[in-house]
């Protein structure tokens, strides 16, 4: 599940200047959309990332009719456009585009490799899976938004899996959004819930749910999250490989002369990974069987399959 992240440490507007300010080619066309791009960070950022209040830029009125009449001399190639300004419009947003994967020694190079090396992250923001994740995603696709494609506040940490999962969806057909925003959506206050049915020996499925106490519009969209990045699947697998080692582990604090409780040991090991986030999958897994009084009598007294 989703963890609640802070914002970029570098100013999404002030970084968005220093890109633009770089530009060489076609100049007059970023120098005219940079005053709106400016306008629609801060929105934004006023709206968390709801689609609802965003519409993409149309780019013809920042392109001169100079560069039209220009563009109209050139040769056109097969499968272009006869307009010359549908022609441009294509060049412009492929520049836009391309601002997200500058040079070495251009903005934001720098910048992004801090956000996609250096979060600290130990598990993927996106779905709570173990792993420092590798990537940035853009919660706004840049093909459907290239003037938000350099924009840091656009960018958040993943992993490719939740990456292909969410491709470059990320509302419905009304408008609404279906994923969470790691900057802005109040995560930290759902915790997700386990239920790991008997027998204890070898469970019989590991089922989640969002609890039923959580604001309305926020269960709907945590559970449209949970769809859309293949959650449930995918941590039910991780669930049958960590119990195994959950009841490995009791097999042999069995052997010790003064064995420790399952609570007290769940207890430990839940403390480990809560304080990174409520719903990274090992604290997920852990609070469930630390709220299930049954499993912990198993795990103290019960009959653990001899295989272990």
């Amino acid at each position: 599940m989703v963890a609640k992240l802070d914002l970029p440490v570098n100013d999404s507007v002030q970084v968005t200047r220093d890109i633009f300010a770089e530009r060489v080619h076609n100049k007059e066309f970023f120098d005219s959309l940079l005053p709106d791009l400016e306008e629609l960070i801060v929105t934004y950022i006023e709206l968390g990332g709801d689609p609802c209040g965003m519409e993409p830029f149309d780019l013809s009125p920042y392109i001169t009719q100079k560069r039209i009449n220009e563009e109209a001399l050139l040769e056109v190639k097969p499968k272009e456009s006869p307009d010359p300004l549908v022609r441009l419009i294509g060049k412009r947003k492929k520049s836009l585009i391309g601002l997200y994967s500058p040079e070495k020694n251009k903005q934001p190079y720098d910048i992004l490799e801090e956000m996609r090396r250096k979060h600290g992250l130990l598990f993927c923001p996106s779905c709570g899976e173990p792993g420092k994740p590798g990537t940035l995603d853009h919660y706004f696709p840049k093909d459907a938004y290239p003037e938000l494609a350099a924009v840091l506040v656009n960018l958040t940490p993943m992993c490719s899996e939740c990456q292909g999962r969410k491709k470059d969806i990320f509302q419905d057909a009304q408008g609404n959004k279906i994923f969470i925003h790691p900057y802005f959506d109040p995560v930290d206050q759902v915790f997700i819930s386990l239920d790991i049915h008997e027998p204890y020996s070898s469970p019989a499925a590991f089922s989640v749910s969002v609890p039923a106490n959580v604001d309305l519009a926020l269960r709907r969209l945590v559970c449209a999250h949970i769809h859309g990045v293949d959650f449930v699947e995918r941590f039910e697998e991780f669930c049958r490989a960590q119990y195994m080692t959950l009841l490995v582990n009791f097999a042999q604090e069995r052997l010790d002369p003064d064995p420790d409780t399952a609570i007290r040991i769940v207890r430990r090991f839940l403390r480990n990974t809560e304080h990174q986030s409520v719903n990274r999958w090992e604290t997920i897994f852990y609070r469930g069987v630390l709220n299930n009084p049954d499993l912990l009598n198993y795990l103290d007294n019960g009959e653990l399959p001899q295989c272990l």
